[in-house]
């Protein structure tokens, strides 16, 4: 009886022990976001696993490669086409397919986006090239999808261009002094425009009076030569009810004479 039972349990510690061996050899597990590229002795077998539990071959070896999308910024110096240096810092979304995977794995291992990035930059590059310097703030967006679009293109089949966006645009220090002081420059120019138009409108009141005062002499003027009898209308409007110190009168051939001052007693 005893040799049966340890015949049963010799029998299903074998099974747990050929489990173990095949848990520990034959097995493969791929995390969530991941895919397993399998290679066997180095060589890629073209086989890529999905994420979750695998059977494999004892001498099979599993990569994990990562096909989610991925964030990375990074910095670079471009050129205007006035020659201008511009620094851009980009933040690029990227991702790779499993279709891609066994390729990329292949001929650039697991660090593939150090040789995705520079071409994401020379697209980059070439679209900041097609302004001047003074364009590229107004045309910002027009450069990122321009870019992307450029990227894209040159990846095509390799990793996939999700998104990407130009966090940040800056300038040498001698081209940002150079606008500040063009700005101060037409800030001036502005200020001594509006000071001409304002001196120009007091210049025009001015010479609108002096004319209105010129046609009111003149009128005035005329008004004596046709009839002299306006001066007296004028003197008997400015009276202050007192004796005159002098007279103006007409003669009798109709000039006018001055008679000297009263002498009051």
């Amino acid at each position: 009886m005893n040799t049966k039972y340890l015949g049963a349990a010799f029998f299903l510690g074998l099974i747990l022990f050929g489990m173990l061996i095949v848990l520990l050899f034959f097995t493969a597990t791929v995390q969530t976001g991941n895919v397993g590229v399998v290679t066997n002795f180095g060589k890629i077998t073209g086989k890529v696993l999905d994420s979750g539990w695998h059977i494999v071959g004892p001498v099979d070896h599993v990569t994990e490669i990562s096909i989610r999308t991925i964030t990375t910024q990074s910095e670079a110096t471009c050129f205007s086409s006035d020659l201008q240096a511009v620094h851009i810092t980009l933040a690029v979304q990227t991702f790779i397919t499993k279709d891609t995977a066994t390729n990329i794995y292949q001929n650039y291992g697991t660090e593939y986006m150090s040789q995705a990035a520079p071409k994401i930059m020379d697209a980059l590059k070439a679209e900041t090239a097609k302004y001047e310097a003074a364009q590229i703030i107004a045309n910002r967006d027009k450069i990122r999808s321009e870019a992307l679009k450029a990227a894209q293109q040159r990846l095509e089949g390799f990793v996939q261009v999700a998104d990407l966006s130009i966090v940040n645009v800056a300038f040498s220090d001698d081209y940002e002094h150079a606008i500040e002081a063009k700005q101060v420059a037409q800030q001036r120019a502005e200020q001594a425009k509006y000071e001409l138009q304002q001196a120009q409108v007091e210049a025009d009141k001015k010479v609108a009076t002096a004319k209105g005062e010129a046609e009111a002499i003149q009128i005035k003027g005329d008004a004596l030569a046709k009839n002299p009898a306006v001066i007296e209308l004028e003197l008997i409007n400015k009276w202050d009810g007192k004796a005159p110190d002098s007279l103006v009168s007409n003669g009798s051939s109709g000039a006018t004479s001055i008679i000297l001052p009263l002498q009051h007693k």
